[in-house]
């Protein structure tokens, strides 16, 4: 038995160091709850509502849009724009169309009308209008005017995307904003050369105006965390 003592004291050093330099194992973490899923659990809130858009964007300099909402729940903010980078202007006379994207310079102040002051952290425009006619008396590569009438039915697509922060609770609302058929405005756009499928320049545009606003519609994702599960 005595000549067993060593050995036995010896194995169990040998497990006694293993211990010390093995790499403890993790513990089991509990699973992260996913935030975008949450926010997305249940159906969006859907508003309706009526508003005109103001905007001015340049490809070199700060452009600016603001967003009225006449009635109804939806967004008011003026955002100043960064200046565009992509952007597409095909003039097929007697039509033409125009597209880009742009982005808000930083955080943007609003107020949802329903849900209080905030700010939009995160903020994408997409605006895609085309025109069944339209007026360019300096020829190629000048200014183009048009107005609400000259636009194809319901094809002035204006969408932004973004994330409202209400400043109460510091909730964020994820949410997108559509534009309808326009009755009322009007709009110029420069040309960056002669051709006919060229850049934006330049170009101001108002869909509806304060007396005659536009259709719109929001959508918003709001997490719930107290909803009860029935059985």
């Amino acid at each position: 038995m005595q000549k067993l003592t060593l050995p036995i004291a010896c194995l169990a050093l040998a497990f006694s160091l293993i211990a010390l330099v093995r790499p403890p194992v993790p513990e089991a973490r509990a699973a992260e709850p996913d935030a975008w899923k949450a926010q997305r659990n249940y159906p969006p809130l859907v508003f309706s509502s009526k508003a005109w858009l103001e905007c001015s964007i340049s490809s070199t300099k700060t452009g600016r849009q603001t967003l009225h909402t006449m009635s109804g729940q939806g967004f008011e903010f003026t955002a100043p724009m960064l200046p565009i980078k992509e952007s597409q202007l095909k003039v097929q006379k007697p039509g033409m169309m125009y597209k880009f994207n742009a982005f808000p310079t930083g955080v943007v102040p609003a107020k949802f009308n329903g849900l209080g002051e905030g700010t939009i952290t995160e903020m994408k425009t997409e605006v895609e209008v085309k025109v069944n006619r339209f007026q360019q008396p300096g020829g190629p590569g000048t200014n183009i005017t048009f107005h609400a009438g000259d636009i194809s039915p319901d094809s002035a697509y204006v969408e932004f995307t973004g994330v409202f922060v209400r400043k109460a609770d510091r909730k964020p609302f994820p949410f997108r904003v559509v534009f309808g058929s326009v009755q009322q405005g009007n709009g110029s756009v420069q040309p960056a050369s002669k051709a006919p499928d060229t850049r934006i320049m330049s170009k101001s545009v108002n869909l509806g105006t304060r007396e005659v606003s536009a259709p719109v519609t929001t959508a918003l994702y709001e997490a719930e965390e107290d909803v009860r599960v029935l059985h």
